[in-house]
């Protein structure tokens, strides 16, 4: 991005205003092994000449043309070609936090048509207007929880993404909550004979992901009864493409579910911006973090769009606020709802039907290598008894990314990996994948 620099003047300015006499007193808080040096000369370069540096580095770049496997809650899926042609549009690309209903109609209307997607794609009353990603998501929904029932703990499956485990117990530590984990079996599936021991008045919510962190679908319908019974709710993670061939949250009994919008609309990019979902049903309608947008009529009677409830820290006193997220990711959620509109009811299902049927083929030709039988979707586990450093090696001369070796999170599945195929991948491709996967 090009800028033009401040005049020594100006920077003169600038410091007696701050009261600095240099420029690294700003960063006097940082380790000093942070801070590196000022020239003892002047080496600074023309306009010019700096451009033509920046070009020299950025020809050290290379672009590894592999075939990609990776996934764990960032895939690679087709972001069809409408998406960024309306997402680039001026009033889309620099609009900011609508406040100002009457002159910001149309994103309003936009975050409006995302919440009644999500609705209807989860089967859940109602839904926000996005928050961060799925991780920040999750954390949200088990806040929303536990201000409901006012307990302290959640039960949470070891099976739910290690990162997003991670951010939950970064937003709960620290107020006195706690994240009280449920081991999985061996098979990667959530132990629902120990969740279940651990039930309790105290519980304020039950935790699961699925497709779980392994791409397996996880069922908790044996504990429907028990949490009935204790009012506790069921917070359903889920990559909500699965909605599109298998039960909607609604009909997994799920009081709030949450995740990500990531596989529609929006490319990896080098792992954000993502947009978190929640939706839940209408009891939780006023523990939504951030905003929801709502539709009403204006003073002529026609259809008109505004901010309805915002119970965050903007709005409303720091103590009250049911969070401190800021804002939704408008741009993100727009990409995904034009992601969702152009796939339509009936794309959705054929589109999650095609990553289920070439990731099963992959899944059956590795079948004397998988870590687990049960129903998988998108991705699954696979194990190789050469060790994950000669199995990287051996994809890599083959110009293919084997997918997540999971020995970084589960130390019990050192040479396994988890094995992420989309629509993007053609049988030529799963079938290279297969013969270098034969000759481990």
């Amino acid at each position: 991005m090009d800028f033009v620099a401040n005049s020594e003047e100006q920077n003169k300015k600038i410091k007696k205003t701050l009261g600095i006499e240099e420029v690294v007193e700003l960063f006097r808080q940082a380790p000093s092994s942070l801070i590196h040096p000022a020239p003892a000369e002047e080496d600074g370069l023309s306009e010019m000449e700096g451009i033509r540096r920046i070009q020299e580095i950025a020809k050290e770049n290379t672009h590894l043309d592999f075939d990609s496997y990776l996934g764990a809650g960032a895939y690679d899926h087709y972001v069809p070609s409408v998406v960024s042609a309306i997402t680039s549009k001026s009033e889309f690309l620099t609009s900011y936090t609508p406040y100002q209903a009457e002159a910001s109609q149309g994103m309003l209307q936009a975050i409006f048509e995302f919440q009644s997607c999500i609705a209807a794609l989860t089967g859940l009353d109602v839904s926000n207007a996005s928050v961060y990603d799925a991780a920040s998501a999750l954390a949200e929904s088990a806040l929303m929880a536990l201000r409901m029932k006012k307990a302290h703990k959640v039960l949470v499956s070891e099976t739910i993404h290690p990162s997003y485990r991670a951010v939950l117990d970064q937003y709960l530590s620290h107020d006195g909550l706690e994240a009280e984990i449920v081991p999985m079996t061996k098979e990667g599936t959530t132990d629902f004979d120990k969740m279940r021991s651990l039930l309790s008045e105290e519980t304020a919510a039950v935790l699961i992901q699925s497709p779980n962190f392994f791409g397996i679908l996880e069922e908790a319908e044996p504990l429907r009864g028990e949490l009935n019974a204790l009012n506790i709710p069921l917070i359903l993670s889920a990559n909500p493409l699965s909605f599109g061939l298998f039960k909607s949250a609604k009909e997994q009994g799920a009081t709030i579910v949450c995740g990500d919008t990531q596989p529609f609309g929006l490319p990896l990019q080098f792992g954000g911006p993502f947009c978190g979902y929640i939706a839940s049903d209408k009891r939780y309608l006023r523990q939504l973090p951030g905003r929801l947008v709502g539709e009403t009529v204006d003073s002529e009677g026609r259809r008109a769009f505004t901010l309805t409830l915002q119970a965050r820290e903007q709005h409303i006193r720091r103590d009250k606020a049911t969070s401190n997220i800021c804002t939704n990711q408008a741009l993100a959620a727009l990409a995904s709802l034009v992601g969702l509109l152009w796939y339509g009811k009936e794309g959705i299902k054929e589109l999650a039907l095609t990553n289920y049927q070439r990731a099963s083929y992959l899944k059956k030709g590795l079948q004397k290598n998988l870590f687990s039988n049960h129903e998988t979707f998108n991705e699954f586990v696979v194990h190789f008894e050469t060790p994950h450093e000669k199995v990287k090696e051996a994809f890599h001369k083959e110009k293919i990314h084997p997918g997540l070796h999971l020995g970084r999170f589960y130390p019990q599945l050192e040479n396994h990996w988890l094995v992420t195929v989309t629509e993007k991948k053609t049988k030529a491709q799963l079938d290279h994948f297969l013969e270098v996967a034969e000759r481990l």
